[in-house]
């Protein structure tokens, strides 16, 4: 996102968002576990911010999303202004001026295109409650690992609302219409291994192995073609909406650039009968 604040990890920290890269791979951990990692607008900045650092480092190879405490994020933090003090005979219309303005601004929207649309892999780590715009952040990226306590919900219907924050976009991506609308019409939360069961997530595992898990998948990405693995993530989450004569002609022109840099060294490595180094060109 061109228009995203300037890297500055102290103010992410004071917005509730820690931020460290290791070993190529960027943590972004949303740090306000005392109102279950809700999201009010300085933390949605920041991980605007950050999701846009980790695309423009070239040392940052991948990236995971998760919570610190006992959950994921609790979707957004209806404490918090502009959400607060709307008086009962104002509330149809102030409400709906500040969905326009948080669409303009800050819409939940732009948190999960900004990871679709990052070249870079995103892992997300989902360590509890994953509701309303929490759910759909996990969603948006590109491996879910979720811990045996993870729960998912698509809260909004419960709270007499629409669905927002692409929502329908990522849950028909996920699964069948008829599981994505159990989920969208109920809002009832799904556990770690029923989502595992459904596509919610990649995998299922103990609390305790949910970060060692998610670190390993995001460091062997980190240490992979980086190129090549943006290409394919571009690929597929492109494929969801083209032909399959737009998808060939989409490898064909991805071809067509050359093939160089980790391409031609994995091609030495498979003659050569060794491991591949890739340098991320």
């Amino acid at each position: 996102m061109s228009d995203a604040p300037p890297a500055d990890p102290a103010a992410w920290a004071e917005a509730g968002l820690a931020f460290r890269v290791e070993e190529g791979v960027a943590w972004l951990v949303l740090d306000r576990p005392q109102v279950r990692n809700a999201i009010h607008h300085p933390l949605r900045n920041a991980l605007l911010a950050a999701i846009e650092e980790v695309r423009a480092d070239p040392e940052i190879r991948a990236a995971v999303v998760t919570g610190s405490g006992s959950a994921f994020c609790a979707g957004a933090d209806l404490m918090s202004p502009p959400h607060i003090e709307i008086p009962p005979e104002r509330q149809r219309g102030a409400l709906a001026n500040v969905a326009r303005e948080d669409g303009r601004r800050f819409g939940w929207w732009r948190l999960a295109r900004a990871i679709w649309e990052n070249e870079k892999p995103f892992v997300a780590a989902v360590n509890g409650p994953a509701y309303g715009g929490g759910c759909n952040l996990a969603l948006a990226c590109d491996l879910v690992v979720a811990a045996e306590s993870a729960r998912f919900s698509e809260v909004f219907v419960t709270r007499g609302l629409p669905l927002e924050g692409a929502a329908a976009y990522l849950l028909t991506r996920s699964l069948s219409p008829v599981r994505a609308k159990e989920m969208a019409l109920f809002g009832d939360p799904v556990d770690g291994r029923t989502a595992a069961e459904w596509g919610l997530a990649n995998r299922c595992v103990p609390d305790a192995e949910l970060l060692d898990l998610a670190g390993s998948w995001a460091r062997r990405l980190a240490a992979g073609p980086s190129i090549g693995i943006g290409h394919v993530k571009g690929q597929i989450n492109d494929a969801l909406e083209q032909t399959m004569e737009q998808v060939a002609k989409a490898e064909v022109t991805l071809l067509g650039l050359g093939i160089g840099g980790d391409a031609q060294e994995a091609m030495q490595a498979f003659v050569e009968r060794r491991a591949p180094r890739f340098t991320g060109r």
